[in-house]
């Protein structure tokens, strides 16, 4: 759910404390940046003292309504040093308004607050102030902030990690300001991001003195300006040109602070990051690393565990019947999947109880399974070997076969460094490794972000500014991976409760599958499933979790009328917004014409092509 991604915190440690690079540490202009971000936050203080005062009131809602805006308005400009050193205070402060769980350490329910709670409470369309409610929610966000001013200890900004919280801040305009996640209903996203940006512009005059290429100062200044000019100019959210904006202004901005981390020296540590810290631009997408979410560098893919784990993928002696391979339910030339609702299961009688995901882009989920039972591949690749009703196969089995195998016992060694030893583990590792070769990220659409003007048609930028605007597509699955991995962090992937049907008929029933509940008894996790990733999705059909719709259309429409809460089956939990989006006939097919310039055909035909004949004869 939305509130996973607070969950970051628990990822992404307090970095101020992190190993040195050539100059990470503290400076006069670190030194100033403290006593400037004291002083905001005393801002921040003052506009949610005014807004307390106008509840106490009873003052007009217009009144309480501007005050509630200049209160986020002050916090937009400090967000990105907050986001970045005080992660844990993410839901906090401005955190989806969602109940929040955490599953893996605690069984409690947390209950949400903040700003886009307090949001919910006084812009409600139709509906009166909610006094008392958001007085109290007012008042705890209030202190929140004091107690983050009035704190003893120094604040230990780091030159190095403060660039690195600007660039990370282009990085949240795009995929959770400007797409509307963080105000879901106000829809102020222009405006607030328009003072991130000036917050943004304030850091950097102080390092001014010590950029001595001057122009490179003058060009980062005058592109933070023009952002904050077209971000005024153009404040409603269903009208703005999101691609427009991404293109012209924050892909170039976060260019240029890249230029100002190599001018002054400021080299970060290396870290196993899903983006690697020298892209220019958050949809570089040539910068994504497959290795991110990898359990350890010993784990990581290499050339010669990649054809290993591919010659493993489509070898039926992983399976108990000596029958089935990874191959029989994922498919190359559908993108990795079958095709199917559900897959036969290995009896031939029924089904297994979910679709069949794609394998594409794997690599960039940091939970695997709809339910996000497993951390890493090699988990996901143990499990399916082992399940009774997809392969009914054992590792430890398969490793004695493979051992009296002379052509496999010479790719071990290759693959594991003379090891010729076969283990369940290795086995595991050299299929994990394949998968984290199936990178699908040079689609039209990349393209296009990437300086190819002629790679996407004017339906396809309608369709993409409905699905980062109007549609809120966006707003679960996050540019530029569009899964529910969310940037800056990557971290923590959001599950959703939709509401999917059993099937077509009408009047509609909910399906009962109980998704991510079965793994954890929550409440709010009862018909829970991981967000997938819409790349390739239109080789990928038939869609949701039990693959109850068969073309993209179908899905759309879905999410067009509120999801189950629309069909009159929503569940109590439903993430989805409950209310119609609206979209015309012409806005629904131009957000297709963008899904499926999504499909990284390049990629898809190369794999197609080199797997198309590569069987293992028993």
């Amino acid at each position: 759910m939305k509130a996973n991604i607070i969950a970051i915190f628990l990822l992404f440690p307090m970095l101020s404390f992190a190993a040195p690079g050539k100059r990470v540490g503290g400076s006069a202009q670190s030194t100033a940046l403290e006593i400037a971000f004291r002083k905001d936050l005393g801002v921040i203080i003052r506009q949610l003292t005014q807004l307390e005062k106008s509840l106490l009131q009873h003052a007009a809602p217009a009144q309480v309504k501007q005050h509630f805006c200049s209160s986020r308005i002050a916090y937009k400009k400090v967000e990105y040093l907050v986001e970045y050193y005080y992660p844990h205070l993410s839901k906090i402060i401005n955190g989806p308004a969602l109940p929040y769980a955490d599953g893996e350490n605690s069984l409690s329910v947390i209950a949400p607050q903040g700003f886009q709670l307090l949001e919910e409470k006084i812009f409600t369309d139709g509906q009166p102030v909610q006094w008392r409610e958001a007085l109290s929610l007012t008042r705890k966000l209030r202190l929140q902030f004091i107690r983050l001013q009035q704190q003893t200890d120094p604040y230990g900004f780091m030159d190095a990690y403060i660039f690195e919280a600007i660039r990370f801040e282009i990085y949240r305009i795009i995929a959770l300001g400007i797409s509307g996640y963080d105000s879901p209903v106000a829809l102020k996203s222009m405006p607030e991001a328009a003072a991130a940006l000036q917050g943004l512009q304030q850091v950097l005059a102080l390092y001014q003195p010590v950029l001595t290429d001057k122009n490179l100062y003058q060009q980062t200044m005058s592109r933070l300006m023009a952002g904050r000019i077209y971000l005024s100019q153009h404040p409603g959210f269903s009208a703005f040109d999101r691609l427009h904006f991404i293109t012209t202004y924050a892909n170039p901005i976060s260019t240029t602070i890249l230029q100002w981390q190599h001018a002054l020296l400021l080299e970060l540590p290396a870290e196993r990051k899903i983006l690697l810290p020298g892209a220019p631009h958050l949809f570089a997408t040539t910068y994504f690393q497959p290795n991110g979410y990898s359990p350890n560098n010993e784990s990581d893919p290499t050339a010669e565990k990649k054809i290993l784990g591919e010659r493993l993928f489509y070898d039926p002696r992983l399976s108990g019947n000596l029958q089935r391979s990874c191959a029989s339910c994922h498919q190359a030339d559908k993108a990795f999947t079958d095709g199917l609702a559900k897959s036969p299961s290995l009896d031939g009688n029924s089904t297994v109880s979910r679709n069949t995901p794609t394998l594409m882009n794997v690599a960039f989920q940091s939970k695997l399974f709809y339910d996000s039972r497993a951390n890493f591949l090699e988990s996901q690749v143990f499990e399916v070997v082992h399940s009774k009703v997809e392969m009914g196969g054992s590792l430890t089995k398969a490793a004695d076969i493979f051992r009296k195998d002379s052509s496999y016992r010479k790719l071990f060694a290759m693959g594991f460094q003379g090891d010729d030893d076969i283990s369940a583990e290795m086995i595991t590792n050299a299929i994990a490794s394949y998968l984290r070769s199936l990178n699908s990220l040079q689609s039209r659409f990349d393209q296009y972000m990437n300086g190819d003007p002629a790679s996407l048609s004017a339906t396809e930028k309608k369709g993409f500014n409905i699905f980062m605007g109007k549609g809120k597509c966006g707003t679960c699955h996050f540019a530029p991976l569009f899964n529910g991995v969310a940037p800056p962090y990557f971290a923590e992937p959001e599950s959703e409760v939709l509401g999917v049907p059993a099937d077509n008929r009408t009047p509609a029933r909910l399906d009962n599958d109980p998704g991510k509940y079965l793994l954890y008894p929550i409440s709010i996790f009862r018909y829970a499933f991981k967000t997938p990733t819409v790349r390739n999705s239109e080789l990928t059909a038939p869609y949701m979790h039990n693959g109850v719709f068969s073309n993209l259309e179908q899905v759309i429409d879905f999410y067009d009328k509120g999801g189950g809460a629309g069909l009159g089956i929503g569940p109590a939990h439903q993430t989805l917004p409950p209310g119609k989006l609206q979209l015309t006939a012409v806005e629904k097919k131009a957000l297709i014409a963008f899904i499926r310039s999504l499909t990284d055909t390049v990629s898809y035909q190369q794999i197609g092509s080199r797997l198309s004949g590569n069987k293992v004869s028993m």
